[in-house]
This record gives C-alpha cells, structure tokens and sequence, in this order.
C-alpha cells in the first residue's frame, strides 16, 4: 500500500484542515484591517487652555467711611412705670413723665363702693388713688404725649 501524504492538522490529530486556514488565521476578523494601532494621542480630550489667574488688589489705603447711627426701638410697654426711651419728636434719650387720669377702672371702683354703701363722698377715694388710673406718658422735653396705659 502506498502511503498517502500526511494531512495537515495544525493542531487536531487526525482531522484535516481547510487548505486557506493559514491564510485565516493571519487575520481572524477581515472586517478590520490589521495594522498599526493608532496613537492615544488621536482619541485624547483636547488640551483645554488655563483660566486667567484674577489678580487681587488691596483697597485704598485711607478709605473713607461714613457712619450713620440708627436706633431702633423694639415696642415700648407702657406701664404704671417711667419709661426710657428716644423721643420720636425730639430725637432725645429720656424717661417718660407720667401723668395720672381717671379711666374705666376708676369709675367701676367709684360705682362698686357706692353699690356697697359708701354714698357719703367715700365712694371718691378711687379718684385719689394713682394705682386705679389711668398712665399717661409724656416727653418731659418736648411735652409730647408718647403713650398711654389704660387699666382697663
């Protein structure tokens, strides 16, 4: 028997290979050329430029500064007591002068004593008493009236 050439097999014993599967391997995927692969360079994000350095500039060396004083007064409570404040009339620091005037409570006094049998001139006591009327506060500068505290 005469032997018959030896088959190619290219790594499988025994199993014969295409005629063209060097030239396949040379290049596995035909679809993409196979060269030199292109530099970093050309898939690189352009160079952005620098952002200008600011430059910081110390203020004058004599600056001129104006001050206005504002003062700001929170509510004021009027009560049986002097109040210091800022006159709004006359823009001055001052405590209130109190004057005294009869009011409601004064008068409700006056009646309830007199419904309890005070008719002979005791039903006017209410009439003297500071702490049964009513608080009006004036600017003892400027004689403004700045607030009153009525009792009832």
């Amino acid at each position: 028997m005469a032997s018959a050439p030896p088959l190619e097999t290219a790594g499988l014993m025994g199993f014969p290979q295409p005629p063209c599967y060097e030239e396949a391997m040379s290049n596995p995927y035909p679809q993409y050329p196979q060269g030199p692969v292109p530099s970093p360079t050309i898939f690189a994000k352009p160079e952005q430029p620098l952002y200008p350095m600011q430059t910081y500039t110390s203020p004058p060396s004599n600056p001129v500064v104006s001050v206005q004083t504002v003062c700001v007064q929170q509510g004021v409570m009027y009560r049986d007591r002097p109040v210091q404040l800022v006159c709004p009339v006359c823009s001055q620091t001052v405590v209130t002068q109190m004057k005294y005037s009869a009011g409601t409570m004064t008068w409700l006094a006056c009646a309830g004593l007199f419904i309890f049998g005070c008719a002979y001139g005791c039903c006017l006591i209410p009439f003297c008493v500071n702490d049964l009327q009513d608080v009006t506060h004036q600017c003892p500068n400027c004689n403004s009236v700045l607030g009153v505290y009525k009792r009832l």
